[in-house]
């Protein structure tokens, strides 16, 4: 699954011609549009699904696929996951994708690796878990405690840790 990131889920029909609820895990996301090719995993592989039209609701999108025009052709996707290619997104400096950050080794600025990775906590802060022999931190993921992040060497280096200990 390394080339393609599971963005959301179908969770149900909506209306009887077809189109469906998707609700992305990332809520603020402003990623969907038809320009973006969605996938579906089948049987080890990944199947793109051609998508119709898209259209923003309350909770998530309402996608329209082609060769869907029934509430029974929609139910064959209820509580599918949905990817997208990884170099679809385009990311801000100081953007990462939870599942990047995931197992990557955290040193302090002293270069002592204090731990891993272990959870990506969402809020209007990110937080992450790094947890070590030693104990555990939750590190906000802000400019004051992070230092840098640096997937060609799998590690991110934090300042403050200390002080995010429990």
């Amino acid at each position: 699954m390394k080339g393609y990131i599971s963005v959301g889920e179908f969770v149900k029909p909506h209306g009887i011609n077809g189109e469906l609820l998707f609700i992305p895990y990332n809520p603020g996301t402003e990623a969907f549009s038809s320009d973006v090719p969605l996938f579906i995993q089948k049987n080890n592989a990944y199947e793109r699904l051609e998508v119709e039209k898209i259209r923003p609701v309350n909770k998530g999108f309402l996608i329209k696929l082609f060769d869907f025009h029934s509430i029974d052709d929609a139910l064959s996707l209820k509580k599918k996951q949905i990817f997208i290619k990884k170099n679809d997104i385009t990311l801000d400096k100081n953007e990462y994708l939870i599942s990047d950050l995931i197992n990557l080794n955290c040193y302090n600025r002293k270069n002592k690796n204090i731990g891993t990775v272990t959870e990506v906590y969402q809020g209007d802060t990110d937080i992450i878990e790094i947890k070590s022999t030693e104990g555990t931190y939750l590190i906000p993921m802000t400019d004051e405690n992070i230092i840098s992040v640096d997937y060609n060497n799998n590690k991110v280096v934090v300042k403050n840790e200390e002080n995010y200990k429990i």
